[in-house]
């Protein structure tokens, strides 16, 4: 599971030029938006988030519909992130091992889905692995734990263990918490599109770092969205995927990551064993909807090529997958998206 909101691993490519979000919350120069279309990026929900929109003519509605958007996101980040004291999920945690907290029922439900998420991975996702956040800090105070400070984490990460009754979502051992940035993200991202789509438009981008939905068209043509290179420079590509009315994530041991005596230790843990997963090096996932490809590209990358790609056909997603030796592995429908030119 990873430990914060990942970084960008794909990039909007129009022709030539990139367009999109990369890594470290960076963005390469950006070509002017075509004639007739909008585009913002503001920060939200700790990365760096783009919206460009065909506006057929009514620039000032969609730069209102665009300004709803990031109103929503700020709400959902006000919401559910575990990083601000005064959110409702915020509470669940502190309550650990002593009350329950009586929270929105759209929090409760986004848990209950994201326990779902954690039975049919078998554990893969876990949305209690903010419970081994103190050992896993990829930030100046990394620092590889011991197997005895990861085993007493890990015993602090069990989503069975979660408490709903009614809206009231409680934990019941000190030390445990929720970290939703496996799923909130996206989430996010088809609420933002949700939100544009009522406001009468139907030809938009929606990305959030890693996760994207793509609507309609770009100048006539379905969205054409590259797949960063795991192991090549920031912006080399392995292919491109065209996309409409599709979202797309992607996980990848790249984003975040520290090298320590040869060792790639990076930040999308295994939430069944608290080690950096170590069966793929990078997972792109695409289906209708952000949040469902949000939680399987981390439950997808968690569990390797063979489990990944069966739960991927369970859940009607398409997937391609690179394993720890380099090796591709897609599913049936993958090729559908991709494109050469």
């Amino acid at each position: 599971m990873t430990l914060s909101f990942r970084r960008a691993a794909w990039t909007i490519v129009p022709g030539s030029a990139v367009i999109g979000l990369l890594l470290a919350l960076r963005f390469f120069p950006l070509e002017r938006p075509p004639a007739g279309t909008l585009r913002i990026e503001r920060p939200v929900m700790g990365t760096l988030w783009s919206m460009e929109v065909d506006h057929h003519g009514r620039p000032e509605a969609a730069r209102q519909a665009v300004e709803k958007a990031f109103d929503e996101l700020r709400r959902i980040d006000a919401l559910m992130s575990e990083w601000k004291p005064e959110s409702p999920l915020s509470a669940i945690n502190a309550g650990a091992g002593r009350e329950m907290a009586g929270v929105p029922q759209e929090l409760r439900e986004i848990i209950e889905r994201a326990i779902r998420y954690g039975e049919e991975s078998e554990g893969a996702f876990d949305i209690t692995w903010r419970g081994m956040g103190r050992i896993w800090r990829f930030d100046e105070q990394f620092a590889v734990p011991t197997r005895a400070e990861a085993a007493e984490a890990r015993a602090l990460v069990n989503y069975r263990e979660i408490q709903i009754q009614g809206n009231r979502v409680g934990l019941p051992r000190a030390g445990m918490a929720i970290g939703l940035g496996g799923i909130a993200k996206g989430y996010a991202v088809d609420r933002a599109g949700l939100i544009l789509s009522e406001d009468g438009f139907s030809d938009f981008l929606v990305a959030g770092a890693g996760d994207i939905l793509a609507s309609g068209k770009r100048l006539g043509q379905p969205w054409r969205v590259g797949i960063q290179d795991p192991r090549g420079e920031r912006g080399a590509l392995l292919g491109h995927v065209l996309l409409s009315g599709r979202a797309v994530s992607t996980s990848g041991d790249y984003e975040r990551y520290r090298l320590v005596d040869g060792v790639r230790y990076h930040h999308i843990i295994d939430p069944r064993t608290g080690w950096p997963a170590g069966a793929s090096i990078s997972v792109s996932v695409i289906a209708g909807a952000a949040e469902k490809t949000d939680a399987l590209a981390t439950a997808i990358f968690v569990l390797g090529a063979e489990k990944g790609m069966a739960l991927a056909r369970r859940e009607g997603v398409e997937a391609l997958l690179i394993d720890a030796n380099g090796k591709r592995h897609a599913t049936e429908g993958f090729d559908r998206y991709r494109t050469t030119r």
